[in-house]
């Protein structure tokens, strides 16, 4: 598993109490992604 790439966007500032958006994206061997 020493391929695996996890891609995680986050904001680049966040204030305290403040709701933000995280984005990952994890790329699978067995999963194309074609659907």
């Amino acid at each position: 598993m020493s391929d695996v790439k996890p891609r995680v966007r986050i904001p680049k500032s966040a204030k305290k109490g403040e709701v933000v958006e995280i984005k990952s994206l994890i790329e699978h061997k067995m999963e194309t992604g074609q659907r």
